[in-house]
């Protein structure tokens, strides 16, 4: 019987960890597949994607790098799940739920290198969220369209470089 390593999975075990950020009040899902996990890149994302002058609650599991959280100034509510799951507004089920739909996402193309993995994820994000904005397929495919259209804009941006010229 195959036993599953004790511990958090890391991009050198080839086990990468998959961050999750979900606004509670918006419901936009971010996910972040970084290559070195530390409290420190939980930080920075944050403050990349965190409005200057909002002050808003952090909810966590106990996983101790999200200690660096409070000292960076965040107010930081965390959940202790050996005691248990749920302590008023105090959870992480949104980012669970995220976690189980992308699960089944990346289960369906068997086999995602770590290195291309950030890709799968973005796609499965830009879906997710785009179906929080609209269930009528027609806007869907709308913004499926527009969102080629601007990375293919891009791309002619970079045309002269070689290792983009498969593209065009």
């Amino acid at each position: 019987m195959l036993k599953a390593n004790k511990g958090r999975g890391s991009f050198e075990k080839d086990k990468p960890a998959i961050v999750t950020f979900v606004n509670r009040n918006t419901k936009e899902t971010m996910f972040f597949v970084p290559e070195h996990l530390s409290g420190n890149m939980i930080v920075d994302k944050l403050k990349n994607h965190i409005s200057e002058g909002s002050e808003p609650i952090i909810y966590t599991d106990e996983y101790r790098m999200y200690s660096k959280l409070e000292s960076a100034g965040y107010k930081h509510e965390m959940i202790d799940h050996s005691i248990k799951y749920v302590n008023g507004n105090v959870h992480i089920n949104n980012c669970e739920n995220r976690h189980s739909l992308l699960r089944i996402f990346l289960q369906i193309r068997r086999g995602v290198s770590k290195h291309n993995l950030q890709s799968y994820v973005n796609l499965f994000q830009f879906f997710f969220n785009i179906k929080l904005i609209t269930h009528n397929p027609l806007e869907i495919v709308s913004q499926v369209i527009n969102a080629i259209v601007i990375f293919l804009h891009f791309l002619q941006h970079f045309k002269n470089y070689n290792f983009l010229k498969i593209f065009t």
